[in-house]
């Protein structure tokens, strides 16, 4: 109809267009874009077919052709990896609002929207996502055998209260299956657990988790959100509560990029949490929990681990100090006690796990186990209500961690701290309308929990977490594989104190086999880890060890309270070394790590204290040093030498102009070092006085700073890491 062309025009709704004939017109215009084995499905252009922008799904990826400026001479090129896809959802067309719209959640890019015309097949659009996306890694974990649908009332409605109050009731999985197969399902894909709320669905199948949302009057737009379950960082169950609070609720915590929201009392990210409300009765919240509990952690098919904990027998004597009891400081209990409660009377953890720490503050528990943290939240006042909540965090979740010993008599506390691999932070409201904007809070992005000084010794529970948190080859220590029993071993009272009398004796720079000796013997590092860099700045110092960044923070007016953070070499995503200038001094290192608060960390080194080419070296060579190095470039044009007056007004308006790759691959091997053995320079862009450089393993980007520019800063970024790209 004449109108929907109007809208489909004057909205950008794409149309679509023949694939292989707008294939053989870009292989045509642009032979380098599209790799031999490549080809495209679904081709679009916007506008309703009259735009000059096009939208592409290949056999690779999503390629969007998008044309700037008055002449449309100027094209970017955005493509999305199907690999770097976390979630997805297409939403079909109203009754009124005739355009139809897939929304895609990818790593390194965020969310990329694309709308098309009511006569679009989305539901097709979503089955090969589904297809491309999801087979494979991205499918996540079996879940382990058959869930009991008998145990919970499946029958019936969904009441007026549960309606207002969005509360799910459990349905048979293979009536929502039968709707949906076909429709967005996949052939091999089964539904294991499913829920609804009157028109709406909450669905878990082998492959994903699957949100319908039925909008408007009639009903007839409709939202199919599919998250991966790889996606999925963290999840909390929450049991129901007394008369008034009826519901029983499921969190699932997860990375899906977007936007970021700077509005008071909005989440900075709006896709981190779902929460599903379950109806009282209707849903059976321990399998539920079980359910989830083995995607996340793996199949639960082993019997109860044999393993019993160091801890075991510890004597729980109270907190034994009121202003213990009022800052809901966590004490010591025992984890085999911990261990019967919650695989017997709460059910909560996998048969073939084993609590290793247990905690308990005023009546919140905190269980370590082999898979993951739990912490326990009762509700109610004085704890004695019916609602709580179990919050489990798997230690792949964990991208660094932290302990702080306690200060001065006043300060009666010790602490640990976790950096979380989900975006959680809120932007809390103001809380008069004078105030200025408050800043915002990580919730559930870092945790902190505070121990008593007396009851807890933080450098065990260090020793723990090196234990659970650090990788070997990229991989975690396997769940059924005990910790250390010297990990349990108090260490004699003065231990630190001496480590860091020993280390306050020494200038800028730090022997590192010494550290290496005095850090073994203090039990800081495990058993074959090694310190290689050791530098301290004032009362700070930095350790680089063949497993972390180690860093020791003297906090205070006495220095009595320290802060020990690792951060496992394999959680980190960038890093920089900068020169000295003239006028500035210092030496510089960078490195940011996964996370979304404070998951940076930098520290300035003393001019002729610090070799950083060496250290961009070590950083490189655990991080990188097992990526491929194979050119991808083999199709490159010959390298082309710039003219003079390329250079100059590459100079002038900052626009890069090529460079001799393998000159360059000759001088990062010489000065500065900077390439592996196995690494080589394929592309070089020179703009002003600084340089890009695509090497076979990473982005180098070399920062030539000041007046003189002789402070040169070198930043890394692994491709490993690179998402997306345009």
């Amino acid at each position: 109809m004449p109108f929907n062309k109007m809208f489909a025009y004057l909205g950008d709704n794409a149309a679509q267009i023949d694939a292989q004939e707008y294939e053989a017109k870009l292989r045509e215009s642009d032979p380098r874009l599209l790799q031999d084995d490549e080809s495209i499905v679904f081709a679009f252009k916007g506008r309703g077919g009259k735009g000059r922008d096009h939208e592409m799904f290949t056999t690779k990826r999503i390629l969007i052709r998008d044309k700037r400026g008055t002449t449309g001479k100027r094209i970017r090129y955005v493509s999305v990896p199907y690999s770097s896809i976390r979630a997805f959802s297409i939403e079909t067309a109203g009754s009124v609002d005739a355009d139809q719209e897939l929304k895609v959640y990818a790593r390194g890019i965020g969310k990329v929207s694309m709308d098309f015309v009511c006569d679009v097949d989305v539901l097709g659009i979503h089955r090969f996502l589904s297809d491309m996306v999801i087979r494979g890694e991205g499918a996540g974990m079996e879940s382990g055998g058959a869930v009991a649908h008998d145990a919970v009332n499946t029958s019936g409605g969904t009441g007026f209260f549960d309606l207002v109050g969005s509360n799910y009731s459990q349905l048979n999985p293979a009536d929502i299956e039968a709707k949906l197969k076909g429709v967005v399902l996949m052939q091999d894909e089964k539904v294991e657990m499913g829920f609804q709320c009157g028109r709406d669905s909450f669905v878990m199948t082998n492959k994903r988790v699957l949100k319908v949302d039925v909008q408007g009057v009639t009903g007839k737009k409709i939202e199919y959100l599919t998250i991966l379950w790889p996606a999925i960082k963290g999840f909390s169950v929450e049991t129901a509560g007394n008369i008034i609070d009826r519901d029983s609720e499921l969190t699932l915590y997860f990375n899906l990029p977007d936007a970021p929201c700077f509005a008071e009392g909005f989440p900075r990210n709006s896709r981190t949490r779902m929460h599903i409300d379950f109806r009282d009765g209707k849903a059976d919240l321990f399998a539920v929990q079980k359910y989830v509990a083995d995607k996340l952690l793996g199949v639960d098919t082993v019997s109860v681990s044999k393993y019993g904990s160091g801890m075991a027998g510890h004597v729980d004597t109270g907190s034994g100090s009121f202003l213990a009891w009022i800052g809901d400081d966590n004490r010591m209990i025992d984890p085999l006690e911990a261990d019967r409660m919650f695989h017997c009377e709460r059910p909560i953890l996998q048969n073939c796990e084993t609590v290793e720490m247990a905690f308990k503050g005023r009546r919140d528990m905190i269980l370590f186990t082999g898979k993951r943290i739990v912490f326990v939240d009762i509700q109610g006042f004085l704890g004695m209500g019916k609602k709580i909540e179990y919050i489990s965090v798997p230690w792949t979740t964990v991208s660094a961690f932290s302990v702080r010993t306690a200060g001065s008599w006043v300060d009666k506390d010790s602490e640990m701290c976790l950096w979380l691999d989900f975006d959680d932070v809120f932007n809390p409201r103001r809380a008069n309308e004078d105030d200025p904007p408050p800043p915002p809070i990580p919730r559930r992005s870092w945790i902190e929990i505070d121990f008593q000084k007396d009851k807890v010794d933080v450098m065990v529970i260090h020793r723990y977490l090196s234990e659970r948190c650090m990788r070997t080859n990229h991989k975690l220590k396997p769940f059924n594989s005990p910790v250390s029993s010297q990990v349990f071993t108090p260490l004699p009272p003065d231990t630190t104190t001496n480590l860091m009398d020993w280390i306050g004796n020494n200038a800028a720079a730090i022997d590192s086999d010494a550290v290496n000796e005095q850090f073994h013997q203090a039990g800081i590092l495990q058993e074959d880890e090694h310190v290689a860099f050791a530098f301290k700045a004032g009362r700070d110092s930095l350790y680089f060890t063949t497993k972390r960044l180690f860093v020791i923070d003297v906090q205070g007016m006495t220095g009595k309270r320290k802060e020990y953070m690792s951060v496992p070499l394999d959680m980190i995503q960038s890093w920089s070394v900068e020169s000295a200038g003239h006028f500035d001094r210092d030496m510089e290192f960078k490195a940011s790590f996964k996370g979304f608060w404070g998951n940076d960390v930098k520290q300035d080194l003393r001019k002729g204290k610090a070799d950083i080419i060496a250290i961009q070296n070590f950083i490189a060579h655990y991080v990188i040093g097992s990526a491929d190095a194979s050119a991808a470039l083999k199709y490159a044009q010959t390298y082309k030498s710039a003219g003079g007056m390329d250079k100059l007004m590459g100079y002038i308006s900052n626009n890069a102009y090529c460079q001799d790759p393998v000159k360059m691959t000759e001088t990062l091997r010489e000065s500065p070092a900077l390439l592996q053995a196995d690494e080589s320079v394929e592309r070089v862009f020179k703009f002003g006085r600084d340089t890009f450089i695509l090497t076979t393993k990473r982005i180098i980007n070399i920062d030539k700073k000041g007046m003189t520019g002789k402070s040169v800063e070198y930043a890394s970024y692994p491709l490993m890491y690179n998402k997306a790209f345009w």
